[in-house]
């Protein structure tokens, strides 16, 4: 019996093998397969040549609703060519399919080939809102389409609560006058509103959808959609709900789906709220003088087309407000409130021209053009950041930078940028003459320039009383030459250019850069490459590097710049490794620029620079700028401004006062330098204060730690 056991296993195993080497060699023979499985072919007619990698016989079909195209090829074997003929496309955008198969070994293989046409497909209502009276009747509305209605899918969509269908199933659509009409019943409700859409779809033959949808806003019973309310009156009822019928009208100045709308929450150290940019809407009133931030209820909910003039139902929403400065948000808005939404221009909206100080509360949340303004940092992006931290290499450490910028009085602000703008840092050099930004007005904080700088924790982060969110690259419409601004350079260090442990200006001769105490200065790095970055753009490869050109080209070539993708610049800013307060003099230590001020009549000087800590913990928080004649780091010096100094992000343990690459600052240099042989400004250690490495600045400076510099510059108005 055991024997005959070890026989049945045996003839299985025999078996087993057989049947496996028979798939193998089936397996072998059954080869099948085009090289390239779709093909996009033009309008016009043509033909595309398609090879099959086969090593059987296979027949060749075209698809029965594929009429347009033919080929003379049928039975072929092995590797080989064959031809497919299509005729012009006179209509809309369609389909076909090419089919191999192989009959000996039951394989086939489908060939997508997608031809263009000669007509585009349009389906849009101009006025994507529109309100109905009570009594109910006949709607017309202007739909543009060239596409035949039976081809259009039509939907009406009810809100959730809404137990009552209003709008009647009697769709149609005259093409000659660009008109659909259908008709709706009368409202029994004496008080409430009724909404609805009406979705229109309608799917090409690539399988590309194509959606308009027209929403609804039907009266009470009465024929009342409400009181029109001013911007002031709506205000009055910030810290409340909404519950009378009252109703705006406004031009809306942002776009739905922009990446630049609004900001992005920073909710934990490594977490961001992505959806708060999709729910925001700014609305300004017709005559451009109020805006309203808008939120709405879902990233759906946004519906609202930039410069579209819109009239917009308050009740059910709740107005917020926030002071010092003072602005409104309007929330809880969903896209049943749009009473009507009329399309528009840029020409539609009131043109606000200021320079940045005569910016007031009233103005944000408005578009505002700012004259004769400057970006002075004059290397790297809008972004110069460590792209590790950011959503390229699906990090959520960094939001967004605000970026400085002045303008030719003398008055700065920061212009701001999200990490997913796609042009942030796209490899341009940013214009370094003079012109206007135009714009948002906001008001927002951000706590990796500035941190426990207020008694409310909430409030931490203040960088200006306004901030402008450029909308589009365009509207950064500044000359590209220096040569072509308001202001000339006394003194400027973009890169190291060092000699025995001191700095020497990059651009002129005029002056020096040391640190206190003849403690040497070295080469370090920044994150100044302009880019494109991310996984996909390793490597110094574009063609202006950080945007520091020596005779035209660029000044960075390190073969080691960008090399992981993140944007690091090497050799790109100047450090000191050094204990920066000393204790025998109970004073900070300093940068010194020495510079001459000879000649120069200007009405307008000042100092910008770049600066972080690369040691945490244990870098000096708290610096002050000061000046005088002399340069004895123990003589009298004339106080100018002060500032704060970040630390470096930790990736082990990210802090929202850490930042991913340089803060930049701007001083304001009192005219009293002017006309001076020789002038020293000093960068000094304000207090004796600094991180533990978890505290912002709770512990004394001990030890050395590395402070740099990454760009610094004194300017005068020309």
């Amino acid at each position: 019996m055991e024997r005959f056991k070890i026989l049945i296993l045996a003839l299985l195993f025999v078996g087993l093998y057989g049947c496996k080497k028979d798939d193998a060699e089936f397996s072998k023979l059954s080869e099948l397969g085009a090289e390239t499985s779709e093909y996009i072919v033009p309008a016009a007619a043509g033909e595309v040549d398609i090879h099959v990698l086969s090593n059987a016989d296979f027949d060749i079909t075209i698809s029965d609703d594929a009429s347009w195209m033919s080929t003379a090829a049928s039975d072929l074997h092995g590797d080989a060519d064959f031809t497919v003929h299509y005729e012009e496309n006179l209509d809309f955008p369609r389909k076909g399919l090419v089919m191999l198969y192989a009959k000996a070994s039951s394989r086939y293989d489908t060939i997508v080939v997608k031809q263009q046409g000669a007509k585009i497909p349009e389906l849009l209502f101009p006025m994507l809102n529109t309100t109905v009276l009570g009594d109910g009747g006949t709607i017309i509305s202007e739909l543009q389409t060239n596409i035949p209605m039976e081809d259009v899918a039509i939907q009406v969509v009810y809100p959730i609560e809404n137990t009552d269908e209003w709008v009647s199933d009697d769709f149609a659509y005259d093409a000659a006058n660009e008109k659909l009409t259908f008709s709706v019943k009368a409202n029994p409700h004496m008080d409430n509103l009724r909404s609805a859409q009406i979705r229109l779809s309608y799917t090409d033959g690539w399988g590309e959808q194509l959606v308009s949808t027209l929403y609804l806003l039907q009266a009470n019973a009465q024929n009342l959609f409400g009181t029109e309310a001013t911007y002031p009156e709506v205000r009055t009822w910030a810290g409340e709900r909404i519950t009378s019928d009252l109703f705006i009208q406004g031009y809306v100045v942002s776009d739905a789906g922009n990446q630049n709308v609004g900001e992005n929450q920073q909710t934990t150290p490594t977490t961001i709220n992505y959806e708060q940019n999709d729910r925001t809407v700014y609305i300004q009133s017709l005559d451009g003088q109020y805006g309203f931030r808008i939120e709405t209820a879902t990233i759906a909910d946004n519906v609202f087309k930039r410069y579209s003039k819109v009239q917009l139902l308050l009740k059910g929403a709740t107005i917020e407000i926030e002071n010092n400065p003072s602005f409104y948000t309007i929330r809880d808005v969903t896209s049943a409130m749009v009473m009507s939404q009329e399309q528009g221009t840029a020409v539609n909206l009131v043109k606000k021209e200021k320079y940045i100080s005569e910016l007031t509360d009233n103005d944000i949340f408005t578009f505002v053009t700012l004259k004769d303004c400057e970006l002075p940092i004059r290397k790297g992006s809008l972004t110069p950041v460590n792209e590790g931290y950011t959503t390229l290499f699906n990090a959520h450490r960094i939001s967004k930078y605000p970026l400085l910028m002045r303008d030719i009085q003398g008055s700065s602000m920061f212009l701001l940028t999200n990490t997913r703008v796609p042009y942030r840092r796209d490899g341009s050099i940013l214009p370094q003459g003079s012109g206007s930004v135009s714009g948002v007005i906001v008001h927002e904080t951000f706590t990796r320039f500035e941190y426990e700088d207020a008694s409310n924790p909430d409030d931490y982060g203040n960088i200006g009383r306004y901030q402008i969110r450029h909308l589009a690259k365009e509207d950064i419409a500044i000359a590209s030459n220096v040569d072509n601004g308001f202001s000339a350079l006394l003194a400027e260090y973009q890169y190291p250019n060092l000699s025995s442990g001191i700095a020497f200006p990059t651009n002129g001769d005029n002056g020096r850069l040391y640190a206190s105490n003849n403690v040497n200065v070295t080469a370090s790095s920044d994150y100044t490459y302009l880019g494109p970055v991310g996984k996909d753009y390793l490597g110094n490869n574009n063609q202006w590097g950080t945007g520091v050109l020596l005779n035209g080209t660029k000044q960075n070539t390190s073969s080691d710049t960008n090399k992981d993708g993140k944007g690091g610049a090497v050799s790109s800013s100047i450090a000191a490794n050094r204990l920066w307060w000393n204790y025998e003099k109970n004073r900070g230590e300093a940068w010194i620029i020495e510079v001459s001020t000879l000649g120069v009549a200007t009405s307008q000087l000042s100092l910008q620079f770049t600066a972080a800590n690369w040691t945490v913990p244990g870098s000096p928080r708290y610096w002050a700028v000061e000046w005088s004649e002399h340069g004895d780091m123990d003589g009298i010096w004339a106080p100018i401004a002060k500032y704060t100094v970040p630390d470096i992000v930790n990736w082990s343990n990210t802090l929202l006062h850490q930042l991913p690459g340089f803060k930049n600052v701007n001083v304001a240099l009192p005219l009293a330098v002017l006309s001076k042989p020789k002038v020293y400004i000093r960068l000094i250690v304000d207090k004796n204060l600094s991180s533990n490495g978890n505290t912002y600045a709770t512990e004394m400076i001990g030890g050395n730690a590395n402070s740099a510099l990454g760009y610094v510059a004194i300017r005068y108005n020309k």
